[in-house]
């Protein structure tokens, strides 16, 4: 941003600030999010971004449920559950639950849910969450078996995040079941009342005995969602008590809002990060990617330390992610990041490796990236390296992937919104359009991590996964990548949480 816009954001957020009082509306108990996307559905099954992720999880319940704050499985619809040999699970499901229209949830609506999704007929974007299981089965009205087709050690977490329960009579009528999410029919603690493109997403709150207190709302009895494309906008209404939350907001502007005693900021980091990663199979046609000598020079020429503290909006107080799983999810381990920021021994890897004088290089980045990208590029440039950033939206981002374009790519994970490994490994290490290493022994140790059911061999496949990607520096995390919340001060967002949107309808509360 120059100097100048700066100046002038600077001068319009105070000249607002001095106009129009913020009036949250706690004493009409209803949340007003600014979102950016038009909204058209509640469903993450066939609209899976973050912001869908806010409502579609706190309107539908799974089998069971992962608690961000505990870090363990808890009982939701299903009541109880066991794992019979490595290829079945049986649940015994609660006999008192009603969806939203007030029929009875039981195990038909189960054996329905999961048959659809696995069902080759149904063309889903994200279909590898659902194609490990085999096959499902009930065994009485409240009690049903999945097989699956291979040992699955994160099936249980995949039931948990991946596979909302849906009501069979309701969803199996359907002609288009991409319908479903405009009249959305759940169990959970979040009801939708109304839903519209222009005028968002509303919800009220009910009490579950399913819930406990960590699903339940907390005390706020009605969300509306506004689509609020502009950030600029999102901004002004905060400032006019037009919302109460706003989220995603450059630095300059958070910086600035954080100055004004009616507001609060909480960055939350969850599991987001962001990423470097090399063309090492030559897909681009930029031949110096493939020197292991040139990757490991350009890792040691990144600050990563910088970037976290001074780039990233909310990042000041994290440090540097150490590997590219997180403690927390199952199946992680990890030596860490070997690749320690020194900008002379990089420049003279470099020229070492037979670029004295650097050489052109294209970073890709995705969204919010962009960022970062922007200070790798400026790293790289002192060493000699001409980096030029393509920030991509995310149609442009896919075809470039697929067609092998990418040199260096900057982009962001959160690990699918799985906390479990595995989705880290098949995203970015199984054979296919997004793998840029070639690199056959990391498919294998994804394969037997990904089927190994004890958890301490589980681990070590992961470990010596990560360690060779270590090693030949196809991939390094660089920041993570907090969401920044700014809201009413009568609003506590809580920190913690796991979730795609960077918190939960549970984790949000009055105060």
């Amino acid at each position: 941003m120059s100097v100048n816009r700066l100046l002038l954001t600077a001068a319009a957020l105070g000249a607002l600030m001095i106009a129009a009082p913020a009036a949250a509306q706690k004493s009409k108990d209803t949340l007003r999010i600014a979102y950016t996307d038009p909204i058209s559905i509640v469903d993450l099954i066939h609209d899976p971004k973050p912001e869908t992720a806010l409502t579609a999880r706190i309107v539908f319940d799974g089998l069971v449920h992962f608690d961000d704050f505990s870090k363990a499985f808890k009982p939701l619809l299903a009541k109880s559950w066991k794992r019979v040999d490595e290829l079945t699970l049986e649940f015994d499901l609660r006999d008192d639950i009603k969806f939203h229209d007030g029929s009875a949830f039981d195990a038909d609506d189960a054996v329905y849910t999961i048959n659809w999704l696995i069902d080759p007929k149904t063309k889903v974007r994200f279909k590898t969450n659902y194609i490990w299981i085999g096959s499902v089965e009930k065994l009485g009205q409240y009690k049903i078996r999945i097989k699956t087709k291979r040992p699955a050690p994160e099936g249980l977490m995949r039931l948990a995040k991946s596979i909302p329960m849906f009501p069979s009579d309701v969803h199996g009528a359907l002609a288009n079941k991409a319908t479903f999410g405009k009249k959305p029919v759940g169990t959970g603690p979040w009801r939708v009342t109304s839903i519209s493109p222009t005028g968002g997403i509303k919800m009220s709150s009910r009490k579950i005995a399913h819930g406990g207190d960590y699903k339940n709302a907390v005390n706020i009895k009605n969300v509306h969602a506004v689509p609020i494309p502009n950030r600029q906008t999102q901004v002004a209404q905060l400032l006019t008590g037009g919302v109460d939350l706003v989220r995603g907001l450059r630095r300059d502007q958070v910086n600035n809002l954080a100055a004004d005693p009616r507001f609060g900021v909480t960055a939350t980091t969850g599991m987001l990060y962001s990423y470097i990663l090399f063309d090492a199979a030559n897909r681009s046609g930029k031949s110096e990617l493939s020197d292991i000598n040139v990757r490991k020079a350009i890792l040691q020429g990144i600050d990563r330390e910088a970037i976290q503290k001074n780039i990233v909006a909310g990042g000041a107080d994290d440090p540097v992610p150490p590997a590219l799983c997180q403690e927390y999810q199952l199946g992680c381990d990890f030596s860490p990041v070997p690749h320690k920021f020194d900008a002379a021994k990089a420049k003279a890897a470099l020229a070492a490796a037979g670029y004295p004088n650097g050489f052109e290089a294209t970073i890709s980045a995705l969204g919010p990236a962009g960022v970062v990208a922007e200070a790798v590029a400026g790293q790289l440039r002192k060493l000699g390296i001409k980096a030029g950033v393509n920030r991509l939206n995310f149609g442009a981002y896919r075809k470039q992937q697929r067609d092998g374009k990418f040199q260096i790519l900057v982009s962001m994970w959160s690990s699918g919104g799985l906390p479990d490994t595995s989705s880290t490994a098949n995203m970015m290490f199984a054979p296919g359009p997004r793998n840029y290493n070639g690199d056959k022994q990391l498919n294998a140790l994804r394969l037997k991590g990904n089927s190994e059911l004890d958890e301490a061999k589980r681990k070590a496949a992961y470990k010596a996964m990560f360690d060779r990607v270590n090693q030949q520096a196809y991939v390094m995390p660089l920041t993570t990548m907090p969401t920044v919340f700014v809201h009413s001060k009568d609003v506590e967002v809580l920190k913690g949480s796991l979730s795609p949107y960077g918190a939960s309808l549970s984790h949000i509360r009055w105060k």
